[in-house]
C-alpha cells in the first residue's frame, strides 16, 4: 500500500459512488486499506445524499459500517441558490455530457453535484482544501473543468481510489 495520501485532516474529502462500489464490502480487503488510510489520516469522508441513494441507502453494510465508525458522513447538496455552486456544476455537467456524446439533461446529477460541492466547501467552510474522490473518468474531467474555470485549482483536488489505497491486483474486488 502506498502511504503517500494527499488526505489531510485539514481538507474534506467528498466521495462519489463509484469508490464505495470499487472498494466493496467490509470484508474486501480494498475496503479495508481505504478505511485505513482514511482513519490514520484523520479524515471523514463526506457523502453526498445522492450517492448514498445511488449505494442503496444508509443501510447498506459498506455505508452503515462507514458511518458507525465515524469515518463518513451523510452531507446535502449545494443550496440551488448558490450561484458560484450552481455554476461549477453546469460547467461539470457540460464537460461530462461532450465526454460521453450524451444530453446534458441526462448526465448523472451526483457527478455535477460534486463539482458544486467542491466549491461551495472551499468557500463556506474553514478547510485548507477540498478532495474530490472519483473513478468516473468524465466526471473528474468535469470536475477539474469546473474548479478551474471558478479559479479553485490551488484549494481544489480530483484524485481516484488507485491514489488513495494504490493498486493491488491481487485484490478481489466484489460488488454488491
Amino acid at each position: 500500500m502506498d502511504t503517500d495520501t494527499p488526505f489531510s485532516a485539514d481538507r474534506d474529502v467528498l466521495v462519489d459512488a463509484n469508490i464505495f462500489y470499487a472498494i466493496g464490502s467490509p470484508s474486501n480487503p480494498q475496503y479495508q486499506r481505504f478505511r485505513s488510510v482514511v482513519q490514520n489520516a484523520g479524515v471523514v469522508c463526506k457523502l453526498p445524499r445522492r450517492v448514498i441513494g445511488e449505494l442503496g441507502g444508509p443501510e447498506t453494510d459498506r455505508v452503515r459500517t462507514a458511518l458507525d465508525e465515524g469515518w463518513a458522513t451523510i452531507i446535502d447538496a449545494p443550496s440551488p441558490t448558490d450561484g458560484d455552486a450552481v455554476a461549477a456544476s453546469d460547467i461539470a455537467k457540460r464537460t461530462i455530457a461532450n465526454e460521453t456524446d450524451q444530453p446534458e439533461h441526462e448526465v448523472e446529477k451526483t457527478d455535477a453535484i460534486l463539482a458544486g460541492l467542491a466549491i461551495q466547501y472551499v468557500r463556506d467552510r474553514s478547510t485548507a482544501g477540498v478532495i474530490v474522490l472519483t473513478d468516473d473518468k468524465p466526471a473528474k474531467k468535469g470536475i477539474e473543468n469546473a474548479v478551474r474555470a471558478q479559479g479553485y485549482t490551488d484549494t481544489i483536488a480530483v484524485h481516484g481510489l488507485e491514489d488513495i489505497i494504490g493498486d493491488d491486483s491481487g485484490d478481489s474486488m466484489r460488488l454488491i
